[in-house]
């Protein structure tokens, strides 16, 4: 039986991201992660909310935007992203 092709992340799904950075000070650029959410997906990268309401109500009521923390990542730099649910 033939291998199912990974899933296209979507918005909303779970991933785990691995991408090159900038690192000051750094002989070369380095590799991170970042597993979270996925908030959008624009023609450059990727937002990825790894830290945030699990219910909009929530966020609405609470109007803390400190309270949720996300990453924009461009899509160039992305070695690997692999949709987790």
């Amino acid at each position: 039986m033939a291998k199912k092709p990974p899933k296209r992340p979507s918005v909303g799904d779970v991933v785990h991201v691995v991408f090159l950075d900038h690192a000051e000070n750094s002989q070369d650029v380095l590799l991170f992660e970042v597993i979270g959410r996925l908030s959008a997906i624009t023609k450059k990268g990727y937002t990825v909310r790894c830290w945030g309401y699990v219910e909009p109500l929530d966020r609405a009521s609470d109007g803390n935007p400190d309270n949720e923390t996300s990453y924009a990542i461009v899509k160039s730099a992305v070695e690997s992203i692999k949709v987790l649910s």
